[in-house]
């Protein structure tokens, strides 16, 4: 046997060799079962029956993580822009029977560039203006998903909030008692503190989607004061339970999901055109988690003012009130 056809031998030995192992170890990245998510945003909250602050519309691009089965990112199939249909956007992937993975998901307003989606977290930035809802967000994690044939796979998802949204409001007959005093307070800019009131931070800068959890213990990422900017009051009504107030500020950040994180929040009023002197109002040690709504409500500015605090979990009905001492109330 000649040296050329040894050496076609023993290339075409090596080939066949090279087939045979990438039958047995496929590539997860180049798979032939086909997976799609139907990623839905929450519906609208009982208590509100129209678009409002809060009801997620603003979120209209999907993110999309996948990790195999030791939990390591399948780069080659992240997604990005992956836009929304009314409030549900469809993703999918091709997948390698026999394997099983993980799914991340984060929804976000387009190009939005107080969040950065990168390598398994969200990096977030709290320099931002007060008022902005294009800030909401929302998230979920689908682990061991089995791939088992090579049909096609369709799995609809829920996409939940894990940040905070704190809301400042007014009593209608409040603003009115106030414009009658002569201060019209739509003649303001809104600028809303918040300065943590423990040894704990307020907010945290990295995001991880594995987790659905912010990441603690880096004090180079954790914030224990934000001060959103100043900006134009929200133009629609703040709607806490049947009762309705004028919108004042709102803002949104990412506090702890599993536990209250404490904090003083001020809401300072500006006055567009610099004429008269600003106003302030104070919450002490008020409360704020993960997917709850905190709303800081003003009901009178004649009698001994007081100040109540409402927290409205999951932005459903289910309120816990207090007090500006921090002691539960009715409502």
């Amino acid at each position: 046997m000649n040296k050329k056809k040894i050496i076609y031998l023993l290339a075409l030995a090596a080939l066949l060799f090279t087939a045979t192992a990438c039958q047995q170890e496929e590539d997860p990245t180049v798979g032939k079962a086909k997976v799609t998510f139907i990623a839905e945003l929450p519906d609208l909250p009982e208590h509100l029956d129209s678009r409002a602050i809060g009801d997620g519309d603003y979120a209209n691009e999907l993110f999309l993580w996948v990790y195999d089965d030791e939990g390591r990112e399948i780069q080659g199939l992240r997604q990005r822009n992956i836009g929304f249909q009314g409030k549900i956007a469809r993703v999918t992937v091709y997948l390698t029977p026999g394997h099983t993975y993980g799914f991340a998901f984060w929804a976000q307003h387009k190009d939005l560039l107080s969040y950065v989606p990168g390598n398994s977290l969200i990096d977030m930035y709290y320099r931002v203006n007060c008022n902005d809802e294009t800030r909401d967000a929302f998230w979920n994690w689908i682990p061991n998903l089995e791939v088992s044939t090579a049909g096609e796979i369709t799995q609809d998802i829920i996409l939940v909030r894990r940040l905070s949204q704190v809301n400042c409001g007014i009593t209608l007959e409040a603003y009115q008692e106030a414009k009658r005093a002569g201060v019209d307070l739509k003649d303001y800019d809104s600028e809303l503190k918040l300065n943590s009131t423990s040894d704990e931070p307020i907010a945290y800068n990295w995001f991880n989607v594995v987790a659905g959890q912010p990441i603690v213990g880096d004090d180079d990422h954790m914030e224990w004061d934000l001060d959103f900017t100043k900006a134009p009051m929200p133009n629609e009504p703040l709607r806490v339970g049947s009762k309705s107030y004028m919108y004042l500020a709102l803002s949104y950040f990412q506090p702890l999901v599993d536990e209250f994180s404490l904090a003083d929040a001020t809401l300072v009023l500006h006055h567009k055109y610099g004429l008269k002197p600003n106003i302030t109002y104070k919450w002490p040690n008020s409360s704020f988690k993960g997917n709850y709504r905190t709303n800081l409500l003003i009901r009178s500015l004649t009698e001994d003012v007081k100040f109540d605090v409402i927290i409205d979990q999951n932005f459903a009905n289910q309120d816990n009130n207090y007090d500006t001492d921090g002691n539960p109330i009715g409502e």
